[in-house]
């Protein structure tokens, strides 16, 4: 067996044989980049801590020297990855995307988005400026003059996010939650939320605050349409009658009451509004992880998530 030749300064013969064998391990290594899931930085660090895991490299000043790097870059690359983390939860109206999508940023320290507010937004700013959107079935019935108003209103929207939670502002006014519930947004939003260019507008600024990473997104096509690469995708649903149960104890009526069949009736027509609109339509991403909420509590619901997102 031949011995190691001293490194004084000049490359060894063992690390030219090392050298050539990890360009040819790295070459083979690129025709893997197409048809893996992985980046082509993700592949990179692991082949070259393959290869000195296996001695490869090992014994040469180069080697160790690589090995020492890429661990550091490994390391960063997993803390870089919690930052730049999506979580897409999507559903029909009244599945607790909200509620478990609030709970899931506060226990991974993320910032937190509904981005169904920010449509509840531009519809209560439509209303205050005098549009008559009031009972509107479907976005048909918009005048071309309503339309030019509430997309405009779309381009005026912003968000200030804040860790568990955000602020959704719509020309230079910012909207408190509970003016956000209001019969009329409800009656409403539906029709406003089928125009292709007010979902262009706050696609927009949904990506933008996707793109920042530390981030759930709730809605209804954030792994659809909105963030499709979203690293991380569950689709809440429930029948009908649970989640029309949920809304009306929600806002303290009881069950059987009037108000908890109009929640039933409101529900139904809104499932068929969201499921056929021709623009983004509500379903699950194919890679999306579907939960049936019908018989799971909240912390059910927000555990299974958060052990998904920390796997």
């Amino acid at each position: 067996m031949t011995g190691l030749i001293p490194h004084s300064g000049v490359t060894s013969h063992l690390e030219k044989g090392a050298t050539t064998r990890f360009a040819a391990s790295t070459a083979r290594l690129v025709d893997r980049f197409a048809a893996s899931s992985a980046s082509p930085l993700d592949l990179f660090i692991s082949q070259v801590l393959r290869l000195v895991r296996y001695g490869r490299l090992r014994q040469t000043s180069a080697g160790s020297s690589v090995a020492s790097s890429l661990r550091s870059a490994a390391a960063l690359r997993a803390e870089l990855s919690a930052t730049m983390t999506q979580v897409a939860i999507d559903g029909p109206a009244s599945s607790g995307k909200s509620s478990v999508g609030t709970r899931v940023a506060a226990e991974l320290g993320y910032g937190f988005l509904d981005t169904g507010l920010l449509y509840r937004a531009v519809t209560r700013a439509a209303l205050d400026a005098g549009a008559q959107l009031d009972g509107l079935a479907s976005a048909d019935k918009l005048s071309t003059a309503q339309i030019e108003q509430v997309v405009q209103l779309a381009h005026l929207t912003d968000v200030d996010l804040e860790s568990g939670g955000a602020s959704i502002i719509v020309d230079d006014r910012n909207f408190a939650a509970s003016e956000l519930e209001s019969e009329a947004v409800e009656r409403a939003v539906a029709a406003v939320a089928a125009l292709a260019d007010v979902r262009a507008a706050l696609r927009t600024i949904q990506r933008e605050i996707a793109m920042r990473g530390g981030v759930v997104l709730a809605g209804r096509d954030i792994g659809t349409v909105v963030y499709p690469e979203a690293r991380h995708k569950f689709f809440l649903d429930a029948s009908a009658e649970a989640r029309a149960l949920r809304r009306a104890l929600q806002r303290g009526y009881t069950a059987g009451s009037a108000e908890h069949h109009e929640a039933l009736r409101s529900l139904v027509a809104r499932d068929q509004d969201d499921r056929t609109r021709a623009v983004a339509p509500l379903r699950a991403a194919d890679d999306a992880q579907v939960i049936l909420t019908d018989d799971l509590g909240l912390t059910d619901v927000v555990d299974l998530i958060v052990r998904q997102v920390r796997r």
